[in-house]
């Protein structure tokens, strides 16, 4: 069986993460003292919940301060419609994934729901340029591809 990168080989898995009753104006100031654009919502199991962005936040405490309510909580802002992927994804799967979705980010996730990390786009171009510079040092096989999947599952022939 070829070997495939992983989104767990991937995945970072020291996140900062939020949780559903933390108010809205102490997540935003965890997202800004990390320099973050978004986290992950988590029980207190560790299940993600939601994700909440910074346009989550950036919507929320502006209609908040044009009707005069204070901000709430993170479970009234938060995404709760979230696309994951399980930790067995491969590295073509993700790049398919990002390509077609503008998402930032994707946890990644046990069968149970539990979030195990995260990959983000940078974290996949990473990936991806360290997988090209080891095959450029190889000179084997079409870069463009070989790269990204094993050689065995490449194309006989590239059609141009």
């Amino acid at each position: 069986m070829p070997n495939k990168t992983t989104a767990r080989e991937i995945m970072r898995t020291q996140l900062v993460t939020v949780r559903p009753d933390m108010s809205v104006m102490e997540a935003v100031e965890l997202l800004l003292k990390n320099q973050i654009s978004g986290a992950p919502v988590l029980d207190s199991g560790g299940k993600l919940v939601g994700i909440m962005s910074e346009l989550d936040c950036v919507n929320h405490i502006s209609h908040s301060a044009m009707s005069g309510t204070p901000p709430k909580n993170v479970e009234d802002l938060m995404t709760r419609d979230v696309e994951t992927c399980p930790p067995d994804t491969t590295l073509l799967t993700l790049v398919s994934f990002f390509g077609q979705k503008k998402y930032r980010r994707v946890p990644v996730v046990d069968g149970s729901g539990k979030m195990l990390g995260q990959i983000s786009r940078r974290d996949l171009l990473k990936a991806l340029y360290d997988k090209m510079r080891v095959q450029q040092k190889r000179k084997d096989g079409p870069l463009y591809l070989s790269a990204v999947v094993d050689s065995d599952q490449a194309p006989s022939k590239v059609v141009g």
